[in-house]
């Protein structure tokens, strides 16, 4: 009778746990497709689709006027590309693996008609759809790393409404595929330092898993290659405790994978050596101006903070940004002290403390990589905040554990010795399951500002400016670009792909839309000759003249009647003008 009892109550609690488990898989999948097809595309979104269509960008013309359908024409299907031009097109003008790309194409390729433009949305939902996956994954490793139903959930609950999460989830881009990976790598590792521990051998097929899971993360983004080292100098730390022991047979075994997990990478090698001299790879060199040196640390503590929660600090005014700015710190200094505790409790824990230990390595190794990149080797990998998906698995895996000693033993501030805390009426201390609630709220709050486009723009908002351009000109339109790497090229494209999304979305024609990259490297004279005033004298008049990014004196046009328009125009990220031609 009592086992009866007992297996009605467990399935109870399973079922219980499925179900909070679904809520947030549900709550993280609305937030991840929800307004992502509005969002206008990055360049490197716009690098995603034409490579995984098998197309190159070097075919567009340069210093020859274009219609956006030339533009576009990297972003058409054509159901004869072969998975063989993915690869080599991507390997020739790119710094990726092509894994990630190889998937898009048939992604593509279901829901794209032959000769179509692609739509960025269907670029995106994969992405989206591997976000969604990370949910139960994390929840997954969560149960699996602590013993504890709880930690799973609360780090599933993190995950889905996830600021940062949600960021690089609504990119047509290959992190959240790499995340996943990492998920499956770590615990992979945890396995394999518990047989250590309890000097056991790590099963073959184990080791063989975790071989081909390295294999398929450094396939798919080359910063996998941080998580390996990362890993590496966990299980090396294993290793000198137990260096006495370093000839037994259960080291072998994972000295056999580190080997195999070598060779998935050094097959990569020839393609990685000329990254680092690229010229897509420069904007990243590390400034060590005094006043500029310091700025990648904080950059990596708030890409941190926005694993966990964020409030509108983009596209508002610069009050609500102070505000906003201000009330997440006031937030993190709030709740420090209760997942100080917790972490205590949970670091003692004989469950849950040997995991809090790993993950805790890998962090403070993959941050110390990081800073190593940054200073040593002169790449600032922090000016953008979707490199940090190394490590973003690990930070909610840890909070999660905390929160989950929070939870469990409802830590309060007020069994702090501090006197600052017996002051506060209990109404407003942050107690244990308080904490939780907050940092959940706040984690929503962030995702919806991320949603909501009040978070994580673009870099560059084509939105924005290609309104500004509908909105300011009546007569045709000729959009002028310098030309330096086929970055500019995806930049122009997504000016185009937004005027076509514009369209579509208002059934208002755009008056005549036509482009131009203009193979120019630094303001010299406009000569007689030169592109620009070929094309000036070409062209009837009307016209209105948009030099985006363009490198030309306004002088110098002026001699082909095109006067800088006097209006003041808003800013988008972009450096342009306006120039009437009449």
């Amino acid at each position: 009778m009592a086992i009866v009892i007992n297996t009605r109550k467990s399935l109870k609690t399973n079922n219980f746990n499925y179900f909070l488990l679904s809520i947030s898989i549900l709550i993280g999948t609305i937030l991840r497709y929800n307004f992502s097809a509005d969002k206008p595309a990055d360049s490197i979104e716009i690098s995603t689709l034409g490579y995984s269509l098998g197309h190159n960008f070097l075919d567009i013309p340069l210093d020859k006027v274009i219609t956006w359908q030339q533009l576009l024409s990297p972003l058409r299907l054509d159901t004869t590309t072969a998975y063989s031009d993915v690869i080599h097109n991507l390997m020739t003008e790119s710094t990726h693996p092509p894994l990630y790309f190889l998937l898009t194409h048939f992604w593509l390729k279901i829901f794209t008609s032959d000769g179509e433009i692609v739509s960025l949305a269907v670029g995106r939902s994969l992405s989206a759809l591997f976000g969604v996956l990370a949910i139960p994954a994390i929840f997954a490793l969560g149960c699996f790393a602590f013993r504890s139903q709880i930690v799973g959930q609360i780090a599933a609950a993190l995950m889905a409404v996830s600021p940062f999460g949600i960021y690089i989830a609504q990119e047509a881009r290959h992190y959240t595929l790499t995340i996943l990976w990492i998920i499956i790598s770590l615990a992979c590792l945890i396995e394999a330092i518990r047989c250590i521990q309890q000097q056991k051998i790590l099963p073959l097929w184990l080791g063989c898993v975790w071989v081909i899971i390295n294999s398929l993360g450094i396939a798919t983004h080359y910063f996998f290659a941080l998580t390996l080292a990362a890993e590496g100098l966990v299980m090396g730390g294993f290793l000198l405790r137990d260096i006495k022991q370093f000839s037994q047979r259960y080291w072998w075994r994972i000295y056999a994978v580190g080997l195999g997990s070598l060779l998935g990478c050094l097959v990569w090698l020839p393609a990685v050596t000329g990254i680092s001299g690229n010229d897509l790879t420069s904007w990243i060199d590390t400034s060590y101006d005094l006043d500029e040196i310091w700025q990648p640390i904080l950059r990596l503590f708030v890409w941190g903070i926005t694993m966990i929660f964020m409030l509108p600090v983009e596209g508002t005014n610069t009050f609500i940004s102070i505000v906003s700015g201000v009330t997440m710190l006031l937030v993190l200094v709030w709740v420090f002290p209760s997942l100080w505790q917790g972490w205590k409790v949970a670091i003692a824990s004989p469950l849950a403390g040997l995991s809090l230990q790993i993950l805790g390595w890998f962090l403070g190794f993959a941050i110390f990589l990081f800073l190593f990149v940054i200073y040593g080797l002169g790449k600032d990998i922090s000016l953008v905040a979707r490199y940090s998906f190394v490590y973003f698995p690990v930070v909610l895996l840890l909070l999660g554990s905390i929160l989950a000693s929070c939870w469990q033993n409802n830590i309060a501030e007020k069994k702090q010795r501090s006197k600052l805390f017996k002051i506060i009426p209990t109404f407003f201390r942050a107690t244990g399951k308080k904490v939780v609630v907050i940092i959940l709220i706040m984690g929503l709050c962030g995702a919806l500002s991320v949603v909501t486009n009040y978070a994580y723009q673009k870099s560059r908002r084509a939105d924005l400016l290609a309104q500004v351009i509908q909105t300011k000109s009546q007569a045709p339109i000729l959009i002028a670009m310098s030309y330096k790497t086929h970055s500019e090229i995806r930049a122009l494209m997504a000016i185009g792909l937004y005027f076509q999304h514009l369209e579509k979305k208002t059934n208002l024609p755009t008056p005549t839309l036509e482009f131009i990259l203009v193979k120019k490297t630094e303001k010299s004279p406009l000569l007689p000759d030169s592109t620009i005033a070929q094309i000036l004298k070409e062209k009837t008049i009307p016209l209105d003249l948009w030099a985006v990014n363009l490198e030309v004196n306004e002088n110098d046009l002026e001699k082909f009647n095109c006067w800088e328009n006097p209006d003041i125009l808003p800013k988008v990220n972009y450096s342009y003008e306006l120039y009437n031609c009449r």
